[in-house]
C-alpha cells in the first residue's frame, strides 16, 4: 500500500527554515507594499484631480504626461533588457517562480508606470517583489526540490498580496488557488503563506492605515431567494461584458501591432491613455478611487455615461499594456466589473445595487482567473454585502467562469494575465 503524503513535513530542513523565514518574508512584503503604494499614490495625487463624472473635465497635459511616461518606460525596459512581452502577475503565480535577477527592474518599472497614471493595478509589482524575494531565499537556502522552491516563492507572493489588499486571508487564498503546488501539499504550503500574510497585513496597515476591504460604500444589502436567479443573470451579463472587452481590446491591439517603431508605438498608446482620462476622468489611473466615487454617487450618474466609461476604460486598460507600461489587471478589471454592475442596476432597478456591483466585480476577474473563491470573498468584503451575499455572487462567478473557459475568444485574455 503506497505511503500517504506527509501533510506537514516538519522533519524537512527546508520546511522548518521556511516557517522561520515566513515572518521576515511577511515584513518585507508589507514594507514593499507600503513603499510601492506610497510612491504610486503620491504620483496619482500629484498629477490627477479628485474623481469627477464631468466629461472632458480632465487636464490636457495628461496626454503628454502619459505619452512621455511611456517613452521613459520604454527606455528603462530597453536598458534593463526587458522583452516586449512580459508575463502577467497571474502567469507568474501559476509558474510559482520569479527569477530574482529580474525582480528589481520589473518592480521599479511597474511603480513608475502607476506613478504617471497608467490604467493598471499594483498586483504585478507586488507579486514580482514578493515572489522574487521568495525565489531568492530558495536559491540561498539551496532548496533542490522544485515544489519546495514554489512554496518559497508563493509565500513571498502571499505576503505582498495580503499587504496591498489589506486582507490576509485573500492573499493566502489567491496564492493557493493560482500556484502550482499540488493538493497533497496544500496544508504545508498554506501555513507559511498565512504567516507571511498576517505579518505583511499588520506591517502595511500600521504604516499605511488603508485597505481595499469596505472601500466601496453602498446601501445596505438584504438577501432574498430570488437573488440566486439574479446571480445567474449577472454571470451571463459578465460574459457579455467580457465579449465586448475582447472585441475592443483586440481592436486596440490590432492598431498597436500595425505600428512597427517601438518608440512611436509607446508614445501613441500612452497618448491614448491620457486622452481617455481627459475625456472621461473616471477612467484615469487604476480605478480604485474612481469606483469608490461611482458607488457613492451612482444615483446621480446616467446609464449612458457609465456605458461610455466602461468602453473607454477598456481602451485605456489595453492601451496601457500596449504602451509598455507594467502593472496588474486586477484593479482595472474590478473597476470594469463594478461599473458594469451599476449599469445593470440602473437598467434593472429590482436587482439591488450592492449585489450587482459585488457579483460583476467578482465575476469579471473570476471568469478568466482561476481563483473563484478569492474573488467571491473579495467582492463580498469590498462592497460589504456580508455572508448572505456569497451564494448569488458565487453563482455569478461560476456561471461566467464555465462559459468563458469554453470560448476560445478569451484565450489571449487568460494567457496575458
Amino acid at each position: 500500500m503506497p505511503k500517504a503524503p506527509d501533510l506537514l513535513p516538519l522533519s524537512e530542513t527546508w520546511y522548518r527554515r521556511l516557517l522561520f523565514l515566513s515572518v521576515g518574508i511577511g515584513v518585507s512584503g508589507g514594507l514593499a507594499a507600503v513603499v510601492y503604494t506610497k510612491f504610486t499614490n503620491f504620483g496619482t495625487e500629484l498629477f490627477f484631480d479628485d474623481p469627477t463624472s464631468d466629461p472632458f473635465s480632465g487636464r490636457w497635459w495628461w496626454v503628454p504626461l502619459l505619452s512621455g511616461g511611456a517613452i521613459v518606460v520604454e527606455a528603462l525596459r530597453r536598458r534593463a533588457g526587458v522583452s516586449r512581452t512580459v508575463p502577467g502577475a497571474v502567469a507568474y503565480a501559476r509558474k510559482g517562480w520569479v527569477e530574482p535577477s529580474t525582480a528589481v527592474p520589473l518592480f521599479a518599472i511597474s511603480a513608475l508606470s502607476l506613478f504617471v497614471g497608467a490604467s493598471l493595478g499594483p498586483s504585478f509589482g507586488i507579486v514580482i517583489s514578493g515572489g522574487g524575494l521568495g525565489s531568492w531565499l530558495a536559491q540561498r537556502s539551496s532548496v533542490s526540490d522544485g515544489e519546495a522552491e514554489n512554496e518559497y516563492a508563493m509565500t513571498g507572493m502571499a505576503g505582498g498580496l495580503s499587504a496591498v489588499f489589506a486582507a490576509p486571508l485573500f492573499g493566502t487564498l489567491m496564492a493557493s488557488e493560482l500556484g502550482p503546488i499540488p493538493k497533497s501539499r496544500y496544508v504545508a504550503s498554506f501555513i507559511p503563506m498565512f504567516i507571511a500574510s498576517i505579518v505583511g497585513f499588520v506591517v502595511f496597515t500600521e504604516l499605511s492605515g488603508s485597505g481595499l476591504f469596505g472601500a466601496y460604500e453602498m446601501p445596505g444589502y438584504r438577501y432574498e431567494n430570488i437573488h440566486l436567479l439574479y446571480g445567474l443573470f449577472l454571470g451571463g451579463f459578465a460574459v457579455v461584458v467580457l465579449l465586448v472587452q475582447a472585441v475592443v481590446g483586440n481592436a486596440v491591439r490590432w492598431l498597436s501591432g500595425k505600428i512597427e517603431h517601438r518608440w512611436f508605438r509607446a508614445a501613441l498608446m500612452g497618448a491614448v491613455v491620457g486622452l481617455a482620462a481627459f475625456a472621461l476622468p473616471l477612467t484615469a489611473t487604476g480605478g480604485s478611487s474612481q469606483l469608490a466615487f461611482e458607488t457613492s454617487n451612482f444615483s446621480e450618474l446616467s446609464t449612458g455615461l457609465l456605458i461610455a466609461v466602461l468602453l473607454v476604460k477598456i481602451i485605456a486598460f489595453v492601451a496601457s499594456q500596449e504602451a509598455g507600461y507594467l502593472g496588474g489587471p486586477v484593479f482595472p478589471t474590478l473597476f470594469i466589473g463594478g461599473t458594469a454592475g451599476l449599469v445593470v442596476h440602473l437598467i434593472f432597478p429590482d436587482i439591488p445595487a450592492p449585489l450587482a456591483v459585488a457579483a460583476l466585480l467578482a465575476a469579471l476577474p473570476g471568469a478568466t482567473i482561476a481563483a473563484p473563491v478569492s474573488f467571491i470573498l473579495l467582492a463580498a468584503g469590498v462592497v460589504v454585502v456580508g455572508v448572505a451575499g456569497l451564494p448569488p455572487i458565487g453563482i455569478a462567478v461560476v456561471t461566467a467562469h464555465l462559459v468563458v473557459w469554453r470560448l476560445e475568444i478569451f484565450r489571449q485574455t487568460r494567457d496575458s494575465m
